[in-house]
């Protein structure tokens, strides 16, 4: 008892002394830029860490033990340190640093402030896609004025538009510089393993680059070593895959009833062998009465659809020391598909260094080596597993009893294949790729502020892939394929860049450079058909017993090109920037070859005037102008000038000694050349602005350009009196863009150990076509190219819904196959027919907003990332409406959605499917607004949770950190589309066809990242 008593004293006493220990403080936190309060700094304690915020007055109150020394942050101002006295006024500084953030831009790297151009700048600190090699998965609705839309299938890439579609009949993919290396494709870079991402979207900004920037430029630059000591890092995450969502489609009983009501609405007896020819339909027992083949009940989707795994390991080694930068990155991905048999499987190493030789070299290089294989299977249209999946038969199996696989062709006449059988076909299939990209330079500084670079790039990419044709019908020819390419490209860069500061307030920088890229393209391909066995190992080219052919080719193309650069800064606040490159493309003839591309920005810094008021609110800003051009060669063929010719054994063939009996090969035209061919143009304009409020914590820019491209190539059709291959490339087409983007962004202050962040970007571009070509008035058909029209519009029928009575009929326009229950098509022209003068217009694949929306809380170790992104107006094809609701579409032993259940009937008038038939009557199939839809979606991209492990923990294992976190990627979909998904790669002049894609899915992640 006396023991506890004494206790109790003893921890009594020692409260009274630790409270007699602290000190009250009472303190004030100012501005120094205006000596205005700040409201909301934080104020931590870093013996107990515990803290407060100001309030409206700037001012604060905490006990805090004797001797402590405070930490004091607020949003757009450099933190500061001070020891704990009873009465504090303390002074924050504005943080030059948010001015002073590097962007990397064309042949440089720049201050953030200086940029007199439109640049978006892809935040690498935000979640990216755990389950993607790619980083095109995490870069989807993120930038303003940048849409990227990411293949789901394992392994695939996406599309990339940078302000909209800028040419017809060549490519809209932007340009990517990686470590100042000029590539294609983005394919072996592992996300984990870039530092920065710049996108250069007016011209001004891209103009540098001359010929290839017409659509923008990506710049890419990756991690190097960092701090004063060895640094390893670790990460590891593993994803499961589900799709997100399905089709539901009928059973075989459902098929059965709708059968019949389709018969009979068609004037037809029901009578099919699966079901009889009874009153209503009954499943037979047996197909054909084989009893190797009793009839089921198949979920298709069931069998090709899987749950797919990721697992993705990343492992770093750095290290920096003020003479040298070394950083080794590995990584190993291997991604299944949600498709069986589907799969990718990566390997990649990276190695960047750079060295210091005293003050005046440095030498270094940057290269990454990857190999991957991948298995793919074949999608979008009638024909691909996707489709084929939703429409087979459910009441066929999927291997008869004896194991050989049930073929829809010979049991119920059905001209789709057993969609699984097509999968095991195809699982030997090997494909297999390697690249190497990656760079080597040396700077020299021979004086004070000049800077001699010299740095030659290599791309190396190389495949080989055989492809086994298994039969899927016994009469079928099998077959075996193998194609071997290489392709080599070399990217010598060598540049001057010079920087002096005059006086005070005259900063000028000076660049001069030159660039020669060479391109080699070679192939070799083979194929054999008729082989005794299907085995994999037998399967070679040597083996087979039927017709052999082969092919192979080269291709080279080559640019040179000569640039320069100056940008001038007074004060910061006059800024001005001048751009010029001539590039000689080998793609042209003499005298058309060459082209030059200028460029110049000029912005002010209002803000920066002594007439400005000193303030809080608005504490930075800038307006922008710019006027640029690019250019573009990018087309099919490499050799558009030059008429081509090729060895024909078919139509050149001739019986050139007269016996009527025999003929020899011939040469025949090819291609024919236009030695007048030059460069597609493009031109912008671009007004900008940029402000910050409350010293950084609110970013707002916005942008509004005028984008034109001028002798756009085309190749309109010859007159067929001109002969085989006679059209040819001309410079005809014209183009047009305008569009708006604003991006704005807020950073809170800290409330005690809470804080959050978001940033929105929105963004509309209208594209208009404005000229063709003197001979066509369109190109396409249910996709057109419409002069004084958006690129891709569609082009059809206007559906105004259902007949519903006799009445209805008789009172419309003649339309052959009219009907109570049958859709009803516009007469347009007024002439009482409907035929295919009353088409029009229908659609349009551009969205009229796209948006991001990225939100971030921090509470202690908890962090929680949110990200939410759409497009709004767009319109989209659904071709899977013409499967999924119409009976007489394809063959008539397919199925259909169940929801055909519900079709129109005299009973059933509100439905807005046509009554089923097994005849098309009416046409319905025809291209018309049934079958278009309104493709706006919002979705939330993802969720991620993630928490940092206290020191007490990581510290065990001798870690600097640990951090887990868990992730779900593609979230939800808000949106009317019936289809799958709304987010659809672009097709045929930018249109938006879902034909049955690879399925997107829904991603659960775990993960962990350890640094030591």
């Amino acid at each position: 008892m006396k023991k506890g008593i004494l206790t109790a004293i003893m921890f009594f006493l020692t409260a009274v002394m630790i409270h007699a220990q602290e000190i009250n403080v009472q303190g004030t936190v100012i501005s120094r830029v205006d000596d205005e309060p700040l409201i909301g700094a934080t104020v931590i304690c870093e013996v107990n860490k515990k803290g407060v915020a100001t309030d409206i007055e700037g001012k604060f109150s905490m006990s805090v033990p004797k001797g402590s020394v405070l930490k004091v942050s607020y949003v757009g101002y450099q933190t500061v340190e001070v020891k704990a006295e009873p009465e504090l006024t303390i002074y924050l500084d504005e943080d030059s640093g948010l001015l002073d953030e590097l962007v990397v831009v064309g042949y440089q790297t720049v201050r953030k402030a200086d940029l007199t151009g439109a640049v978006s700048v892809m935040d690498m600190k935000d979640p990216l896609s755990e389950n993607s090699g790619n980083i095109m998965s995490s870069m989807a609705g993120k930038l303003p004025g940048v849409n990227v839309v990411p293949d789901a299938a394992p392994g695939g890439t996406g599309s990339i538009r940078v302000r909209g579609m800028s040419t017809a009949n060549s490519s809209n993919d932007p340009l990517y510089v990686i470590d100042g290396v000029p590539t294609d494709n983005l394919n072996c870079i592992n996300p984990n393993d870039i530092e920065t991402m710049q996108v250069l979207k007016d011209a001004a900004s891209a103009s540098i680059y001359g010929s290839r920037a017409a659509n923008g430029v990506v710049i890419i630059t990756t991690k190097h070593g960092k701090g004063d000591r060895l640094s390893v890092n670790v990460s590891y995450a593993l994803s499961a895959q589900t799709i997100a969502k399905r089709y539901d489609m009928m059973n075989a009983d459902q098929w059965g009833q709708a059968y019949w009501i389709a018969s009979r609405n068609a004037g037809m007896t029901p009578s099919i062998p699966l079901y009889g020819s009874g009153e209503t339909p009954k499943l037979v027992e047996f197909i054909n009465g084989d009893k190797n083949y009793p009839t089921t009940n198949t979920d298709w989707q069931d069998q090709v659809y899987q749950t797919a795994w990721t697992n993705n390991l990343t492992a770093s080694v750095s290290n920096n020391t003020e003479k040298s930068s070394v950083l080794f990155s590995m990584n190993y991905i291997n991604q299944t598909g949600n498709i069986v048999s589907s799969f990718y499987r990566r390997y990649s190493a990276r190695l960047n260094t750079r060295f210091d030789f005293g003050k005046y070299v440095s030498v270094g290089e940057n290269v990454v080596i990857a190999n991957w294989k991948n298995r793919g299977v074949d999608v979008a249209g009638d024909r691909g597993i996707p489709f084929t999946a939703m429409s087979q038969h459910p009441a066929l199996p999927v291997r008869g009893l004896n194991g050989d696989w049930a073929r829809p062709m010979e049991l119920i006449g059905s001209d789709l294949a057993n969609p699984v059988q097509l999968i095991n076909n195809a699982e030997d299939n090997d494909l297999q790729s390697w690249r190497i990209l990656g760079n080597a330079f040396i700077e020299v500084k021979p004086i004070e502020g000049l800077v001699l670079k010299s740095n030659i790039g290599i791309e190396h990419s190389q495949y080989f892939n055989n492809t086994l044709g298994r039969r899927v019908n016994p009469g079928d020819v099998n077959s075996m394929s193998s194609v071997y390419g290489q392709g080599d490209t070399w990217t010598w860069t060598n540049t001057a860049n010079y920087n002096k500061t005059f006086g005070e307030n005259h900063h000028l920088t000076a660049l001069i450079g030159s660039e020669a890229i060479g391109y080699t393209f070679k192939d070799l391909s083979a194929s054999r058909e008729d082989y005794m066995f299907e085995d994999s190992d037998f399967m070679q080219i040597g083996s087979g017993s039927g017709t052999r052919n082969n092919g192979g080719g080269k291709t080279q193309w080559s640019v040179f090109s000569l640039f320069g650069k100056i940008d001038y800064n007074y004060a910061d606040r006059y800024l001005a920037s001048f751009t010029i490159r001539r590039d000689e493309n080998s793609r042209f003839a003499k005298g058309h070859r060459s082209g030059v591309f200028p460029a110049a920005s000029l912005a002010w810094r209002p803000t920066a005037e002594s007439f400005w008021p000193a303030n809080t609110v608005l504490t930075d800003l800038k307006i922008r102008y710019s006027w640029g051009q690019n250019g573009n060669a990018n087309i099919p063929p490499l050799y558009p000038t030059y008429s081509t010719y090729i060895y024909n054994t078919g139509n050149g063939a001739y019986d050139i000694t007269g016996t009527n009996s025999q003929t020899r090969p011939g040469i025949t035209l090819a291609a024919s050349g236009n030695p007048d061919l030059k460069w597609e143009t493009t031109t912008q304009n671009n007004i900008g602005v940029d402000l910050q409020f409350l010293s950084g914590a609110i970013n707002l820019t916005a942008d509004y350009y005028i984008k034109k491209t001028t002798d756009m190539l085309t190749i309109p059709p010859a007159l067929d009196v001109a002969g085989e291959n006679a059209a040819i490339w001309l410079n005809t087409g014209d183009m047009k863009n305008t569009g708006w983007e604003v991006s704005l962004g807020y950073t809170s202050p800290s409330y005690g150990d809470f804080s959050w962040n978001g940033s929105l970007n929105i963004s509309q571009y209208k594209n208009k076509l404005v000229n063709l070509n003197s001979v066509q008035k369109f190109i396409g058909g249910d996709v057109r190219l419409i002069p004084g029209q958006a690129m891709g519009v569609y082009y059809g029928y206007v559906c105004d819904g259902i007949f519903q009575n006799t009445a209805e009929v008789a009172n419309h326009a003649t339309q052959n196959g009219a009907a109570p229950g049958r859709l009803i098509y516009r007469d347009l022209d007024g002439n009482g027919v409907i035929d295919d003068n009353d088409r029009c217009i229908i659609g349009n694949p551009n969205p009229e907003i796209s948006l991001g929306l990225n939100l971030g809380f921090r509470y202690k170790s908890l962090s929680l990332d949110m990200f939410f992104a759409g497009d709004f107006g767009q319109d989209i094809i659904n071709h899977m409406k013409r499967q999924l609701y119409f009976m007489n579409y394809g063959n008539l032993t397919t199925n259909r959605s169940v929801d055909v259940l519900n079709a129109w009937t005299p009973q059933n008038t509100g439905s807005d499917i046509p009554a089923l038939s097994l005849t098309d009557d009416n046409n319905e199939s025809r291209f018309s607004t049934y079958f278009i839809e309104n493709g706006s979606y919002m979705k939330m991209k993802y969720l991620k949770l993630s928490y940092s492990l206290p020191e007490s923990v990581y510290k065990v294992i001798g870690s600097q950190g640990i951090d887990i976190y868990g992730q779900v990627e593609n979230v939800f979909t808000l949106t009317k589309y019936k289809g799958l998904d709304p987010e659809i790669l672009p097709g045929t002049y930018g249109s938006l066809t879902d034909n049955g894609s690879y399925p997107r899915p829904r991603t659960y992640t775990i993960g962990v990242n350890v640094q030591f």
